[in-house]
């Protein structure tokens, strides 16, 4: 049932289970046999590429997610069966946020401008009421979120009503929802916004702040109980990204690799010239001290003077009287014999 289309199972093959509409009650095993179908359908979505500029993707927490809960689904007296509707894309027939919800939501946290100030960079209620209409009115898209997660997607949950017998034992109502763990992919087409001339709101402080009210507020139906709610928000990014940026990384990686040698060659010639410079005045030196301190400027802590260099240095060496064990032992550091 991999390629099961999860749309088409619920509301259409879902009411095949009815054998006889006049007595519905004797296809009840069947149609909770659906639902348990339904269930257990695994599916790895297909990676649709993303809508807009701005993208990132959230996962779903316990107890998980509610979508299109108001949509008509329930029949009549009926154990076993889903009596919530839900909200499945038409081609892929898997559960989808309408971006109309995930605008809805968004907008409502900007009535409360202290709140947007205090998660965001805004500082007044001007500010937020400019960014609001920014976002809401003149120019931001907002897409619907889809699933980019793989395996099992959906799970059932069980309502307990209490009717005007509150001794009475309720009756469990079940229903679908997205289970915890399934990550969605959201998709924004949005603009950086004025704010001043100086100052800019940009589209990805737009996408955190955004990140920030989901995350607080959650999405679909019964959040006041847990539900919809989100973690783990990250960018998303496409295979092609992935592999571009990886790219990018390698030849970044090349050129600093290419900038060290090119950096540690002209120290290296550096030291050459310096050395080359401080070798053809070693015979103009009076004094031991002023020969010593030329040969280290010129050679450094670890000298390596060439063949030409040290018969330089031997022939200073040579014409030396009277050194003491120091000194014949610092000349023996630049290879004299």
């Amino acid at each position: 049932m991999s390629s099961a289309n999860l749309g088409w199972l619920f509301y259409k093959d879902y009411y095949s289970a009815i054998q006889d509409w006049n007595d519905i009650k004797k296809s009840e095993k069947d149609l909770a046999k659906k639902v348990d179908n339904l269930i257990e359908v695994t599916l790895k979505p297909s990676q649709q590429y993303p809508l807009g500029n701005t993208h990132f993707q959230a996962t779903t927490t316990y107890p998980g997610l509610i979508l299109g809960s108001g949509n008509a689904h329930e029949l009549p007296k009926m154990d076993g069966q889903a009596i919530l509707g839900f909200d499945f894309d038409y081609t892929t027939g898997l559960p989808i946020i309408r971006g109309s919800s995930i605008k809805g939501v968004l907008r409502s946290a900007f009535k409360h401008w202290e709140y947007i100030a205090e998660i965001s960079s805004l500082k007044t209620k001007d500010e937020v009421e400019k960014v609001e209409n920014e976002i809401f009115v003149n120019n931001d898209i907002f897409f619907d979120a889809v699933i980019v997660s793989d395996g099992k997607i959906l799970g059932d949950d069980y309502i307990t009503p209490h009717g005007e017998n509150l001794l009475k034992n309720p009756t469990p109502l079940r229903f679908i929802k997205v289970l915890p763990d399934v990550t969605f992919r959201f998709d924004f087409s949005l603009h950086d916004c004025n704010i001043t001339e100086d100052e800019i709101f940009s589209k990805e402080a737009k996408s955190k702040l955004f990140q920030i009210i989901l995350k607080d507020l959650g999405l679909g139906a019964k959040t006041n109980v847990g539900y919809g709610k989100f973690e783990n928000f990250s960018p998303f990014k496409t295979q092609e990204e992935k592999e571009r940026e990886l790219q990018e990384l390698e030849e970044k990686r090349e050129k600093e690799k290419q900038q060290r040698e090119e950096e540690e060659k002209r120290i290296k010639e550096q030291k050459a010239q310096k050395a080359k410079e401080g070798i053809n005045t070693l015979l103009e030196c009076k004094t031991l001290p002023e020969a010593f301190k030329l040969l280290k400027d010129s050679f450094g802590a670890k000298p390596k003077p060439t063949p030409e260099q040290k018969k330089v240095i031997q022939e200073f060496y040579n014409k030396q009287k009277n050194l003491s064990k120091k000194d014949i032992k610092t000349f023996k550091k630049y290879g004299v014999e």
